[in-house]
């Protein structure tokens, strides 16, 4: 019994600590092509979601894979970025570095691409789409990447399309803390 009184509590806190709700997810591949679309609802204002979004310092905390993150160069809605991150599928452990133009289009949209002369990427193309609803808020989230690095043969395309599902939830998760946070305390941009 008190084990699932404990279960109970723990599903309980969990389901209050994440109040964000998974619309919608896609991982697939197609040859060298890794496709994540996430569509998901928070809790918090577009205009809090927007700024943690191009928060290039801070990247680590909405998601830990991320190591090392800083803004190369900005002109007005143009920012070039470096990432840096690190992450394991199985005993394969790989530090993979990124520069990418992160570019506003506006009415809620960032998107990026990958330089792929400067990293461990041969393709890489995101688009985040920010939209207010009001009390809460739809993100979108579509991403093309091709590795420049080894994927193991067999059982890798799918290990790595769970792990890059995995990343995206993290990042959401994360982004939602920082919301939250941001809700609490406005200095924190």
């Amino acid at each position: 019994m008190r084990i699932i009184a404990t279960t109970l509590c723990w599903l309980l806190w969990f389901t209050h600590a994440v109040a964000g709700e998974l619309i919608h997810s896609y991982v697939d591949n197609d040859g060298d092509h890794y496709y994540l679309h996430l569509d998901m609802r928070v809790e918090s204002k577009a205009e809090t979601i927007y700024r943690i979004l191009l928060d290039f310092k801070h990247m680590s905390v909405v998601n830990d894979t991320i190591v090392n993150s800083k803004l190369l160069k900005s002109e007005n809605n143009v920012h070039h970025v470096y990432f840096e991150s690190e992450g394991c599928i199985w005993f394969f452990c790989k530090r993979i570095k990124q520069v990418a133009t992160v570019t506003e289009l506006g009415q809620g949209f960032i998107m990026s691409i990958t330089d792929p002369a400067q990293s461990d990427l041969k393709h890489g193309r995101t688009l985040w789409e920010v939209i207010d609803e009001g009390k809460s808020t739809r993100i979108k989230y579509n991403a093309d990447y091709v590795p420049d690095f080894w994927v193991p043969p067999l059982f890798g395309p799918a290990i790595f399309k769970d792990r890059m599902y995995e990343e995206g939830l993290k990042t959401i998760h994360g982004i939602e803390k920082l919301a939250r946070k941001a809700q609490e305390d406005t200095d924190i941009f």
